[in-house]
């Protein structure tokens, strides 16, 4: 037992350590591109941050062959991400700050939309698949078609939204040369898959030998390891004042998340990944589109107290508890 937790806590800390420092490669070349960071905080951060999703759900499904441990990862991170900006806004305020909330870019406000429509979409995706028709294009889901192309036409009116994504500012890698970053980037980035990928197996066995349910497993452990990267870019961003990217990251992780979902259905040999997926998976996308819905009123309205935080924080625990309690039945 000891030593399964012991590969978690080694797993996880290479996807901290070597996420945080590729995070920073790609803000090195946000600046060299001369692309503002709040575009980058949407799709390339995004991107990059979440590479442990990526890794984690195409080593579940062909290694373990586990639907529950891409899927649950991938909500489950979703789910994480919009926790950690509660936190994020709760300790602000703590340390004498105004609400993150209070003053939102217009493209974090966008993103928050796409997100729930996204999560809602997959939650429907859930449903439909399993109970009603899981129609299939070569092998993929209509349905994870379906979440792929609006990810798409996300990104198009998110790159609009930013005005071409151009802005001059402050260079602050400029001793930094191109061959170290993007040498860098590579090879921080092999480094994250690796670990991704190393992750669903340790998540089989802690399921096996804790006797928890793969969806609590999945969301809980391999959701908190994979989301890792975005918790400590959307941390150093608030520091620095940039609390549009710090939204945006957590934001645009979670679109991109989703969109995984497509890559690992065309890796899914077992038939029909959202069908093969626990029950208990509507839930998990459901709860992930309500606590996005929270921080997008939250934003709209500028709302300047902690009320938004402690619901989302309470939301995010009950939803554990209840993961648990089904997980521990169904075992």
């Amino acid at each position: 037992m000891l030593m399964v937790w012991l590969k978690f806590i080694v797993c996880a800390l290479v996807i901290f350590l070597a996420g945080a420092r590729l995070a920073k490669c790609g803000d090195v070349i946000a600046e060299k591109t001369g692309l503002c960071r709040a575009w980058i905080g949407l799709v390339l951060l995004a991107v990059v941050t979440s590479l442990p999703e990526l890794a984690n759900g195409i080593s579940a499904v062909v290694g373990p062959g586990i639907p529950d441990l891409a899927v649950g990862d991938i909500l489950g991170a979703c789910m994480i991400n919009m926790f950690t900006l509660a936190v994020l806004d709760f300790f602000f305020w703590l340390r004498g700050g105004r609400s993150i909330f209070i003053d939102p870019k217009s493209s974090n406000l966008l993103s928050s939309l796409f997100a729930i429509a996204l999560l809602l979409f997959t939650a429907f995706s859930l449903v439909a698949s399993r109970y009603l028709f899981d129609f299939q294009l070569f092998g993929v889901s209509i349905y994870t078609l379906g979440i792929f192309v609006i990810y798409l036409i996300a990104q198009k009116m998110l790159f609009a939204k930013s005005d071409g994504g151009k802005i001059e500012e402050a260079k602050k890698y400029s001793n930094i040369s191109n061959f170290k970053t993007y040498f860098s980037f590579g090879l921080l980035a092999v480094i994250v898959i690796a670990a991704g990928s190393w992750l669903p197996f340790i998540g089989k066995e802690i399921v096996e030998t804790m006797g928890w349910g793969s969806t609590f497993v999945a969301v809980l452990f391999l959701g908190l390891a994979t989301t890792l990267p975005e918790l400590t870019v959307s941390i150093s961003a608030l520091r620095l004042g940039y609390i549009g990217m710090s939204i945006g990251n957590l934001l645009g992780s979670n679109i991109f998340n989703i969109a995984i979902l497509f890559i690992v259905d065309i890796f899914y040999q077992g038939g029909s990944l959202l069908a093969d997926a626990s029950f208990n998976m509507i839930y998990v996308a459901l709860v992930a589109a309500v606590l996005t819905g929270i921080v997008y009123v939250a934003m709209k309205r500028q709302i300047t107290n902690r009320i938004p935080a402690v619901t989302m924080i309470v939301l995010f625990l009950f939803s554990l508890f209840f993961l648990f309690q089904a997980g521990i039945l169904s075992f």
